[in-house]
């Protein structure tokens, strides 16, 4: 096979792979589910989910290992109504709050290595930070970022501190210790605050959506 028709086989089987979700709205599936469902080779498979993955198309449930669609869409316009249902019962409260403290409030996610603004409601007075619905943020300097990271598994959190952490302001604490340290803090207090360390200036408090399901 010629490296474009190679190519050109990839895209398709990864777009097979997408479209299986149309079907499987509520369902999480493994590389072997997705292999059967898509009649690719289950290696195929496993190396176009990595792919699919690793650029935040899919997103693997660290708990289960099974892949579900990830929030990479938002930021291309899409609509992922499983992710709408599962927090739409959330959407009110988070309004309420917003008319009560007159301050922009939002439902984040942890997608791979970084915070997704899932759903926002903004306070009536000019926002000046662009945090629009699938924009991403880091998570070691965000305190919405630093919750979600806090209630993950060890691995995960190991494998984010791994990586090199980027100072944005003065502020930004990137030792991997420190950040630990917080995290069992935070996992322990169940609120976290970050204070001018993304953008000077700014406060942000993060509290943790529990769901019962």
């Amino acid at each position: 096979m010629s490296s474009e028709k190679y190519r050109l086989s990839s895209v398709t089987n990864a777009m097979r792979i997408l479209n299986i979700f149309k079907i499987n709205k509520n369902k999480e599936l493994s590389v072997t589910d997705i292999a059967s469902q898509t009649n690719v080779p289950k290696s195929t498979a496993h190396r176009l989910i990595t792919t699919l993955r690793k650029e935040g198309f899919l997103s693997q449930n660290p708990r289960t290992g099974k892949y579900r669609l990830g929030l990479a869409l938002l930021t291309l316009g899409g609509v992922i109504s499983v992710h709408k249902e599962i927090y739409r019962e959330a959407f009110p409260y988070v309004e309420q709050l917003v008319r009560k403290i007159d301050e922009t409030c939002h439902i984040c996610l942890l997608e791979e290595q970084h915070v997704v603004y899932y759903y926002r409601v903004h306070r009536k007075a000019p926002e000046h930070l662009v945090t629009q619905e699938g924009r991403k943020s880091p998570v070691h300097c965000t305190s919405e970022g630093l919750l979600l990271l806090a209630f993950q598994e060890s691995s995960y959190q190991e494998r984010v501190l791994s990586e090199p952490l980027y100072r944005f302001t003065r502020y930004t604490i990137t030792d991997p210790e420190k950040i630990r340290s917080r995290l069992s803090t935070i996992a322990a207090e169940g609120v976290a605050i970050s204070e001018g360390e993304y953008f000077e200036g700014y406060t942000s408090i993060s509290v943790p959506i529990r769901l019962f399901l």
